[in-house]
């Protein structure tokens, strides 16, 4: 009888003890999501390989920015319909010419330079992705694997809550 009190205390501790880990491990991976040196919470809040992947898009929207690549931004980055919330209210883009159009309006000098300075460790992200400037750019991984550009915004513009459209 004594031996299995002892067997069943020895369970319990063991479970007890995995408990223990895993709450740790959870602990650890919820913190991780603060990434050392950086003032914010960063994709690595999405896991460590979709920050890995936040990060690699990111790395691809700076240089495409900075080559002035419009044909792979306009076509494999942007998902439309796509959100530009002016000054003086949010317009919806809805295919790829009108991107083209927009597209000097859209991505200003301002936004280009946040671009090409944002710090990929420390890549802001929170719900709705992840974030350039602030919240000025988001990009997002959709269903099929795929990251795109969704919105843009001024500095300093809150996000629109309803939009006409919907």
């Amino acid at each position: 009888m004594r031996k299995a009190t002892w067997v069943a205390a020895a369970v319990v501790g063991l479970a007890l003890l995995g408990a223990k880990a895993t709450l740790a491990q959870e602990k650890a991976s919820s913190t991780a999501a603060m990434t050392p040196g950086c003032t914010n919470t960063t994709v690595d809040t999405f896991g460590k390989n979709e920050g890995i992947e936040y990060r690699y898009w990111m790395l691809k929207l700076q240089k495409a920015v900075k080559e002035d690549d419009r044909k792979m931004l306009v076509d494999t980055m942007v998902y439309y319909p796509f959100l530009w919330n002016k000054p003086d209210g949010p317009v919806q883009i809805k295919n790829k010419s009108e991107m083209l159009k927009m597209y000097d309006e859209i991505f200003t000098p301002e936004l280009k330079d946040k671009i090409a300075k944002q710090n990929v460790k420390c890549l802001p992200g929170d719900d709705q992705g992840a974030m350039v400037g602030g919240t000025e750019l988001r990009y997002a991984k959709f269903s099929d694997g795929d990251f795109r550009m969704t919105t843009v915004q001024p500095p300093g513009k809150t996000m629109v809550s309803k939009l006409p459209w919907e």
